[in-house]
């Protein structure tokens, strides 16, 4: 995850961070688009299975979604959702990441 060079909480994690307010990280700039929910993600790209996009992302280099635990709340950062449609763009997987990619969420 690319870590703003302001950030000095939460190690960059900005949706969890207590200063941030109104879909706008602590120096005022948009979280639209950087950010992704793991049930999301699942909704789209898996039908909805948060073990099975745990592990696609974990494997992209997300960091640690817990694979047997996932939590539908996790965040997940727009570079990693990239990576996946990238590396995976043969087939339906890599497709759908891309499509995913028009969505994202506003914590």
């Amino acid at each position: 995850m690319t870590i703003p060079e302001y950030c000095t909480q939460n190690d960059g994690n900005c949706p969890i961070c207590s200063l941030v307010s109104y879909g706008r990280d602590c120096q005022n700039i948009s979280l639209r688009g950087r950010f992704f929910s793991l049930a999301q993600l699942a909704s789209k790209i898996t039908g909805g299975n948060l073990a099975e996009m745990a592990k696609l992302l974990n494997d992209m280099g997300a960091d640690g979604i817990d694979e047997l635990d996932p939590k539908p709340e996790t965040t997940v950062p727009r570079t990693v959702v990239i990576d996946l449609a990238a590396l995976r763009a043969g087939d339906v997987v890599g497709r759908r990441a891309a499509e995913s990619l028009t969505d994202t969420i506003t914590p």
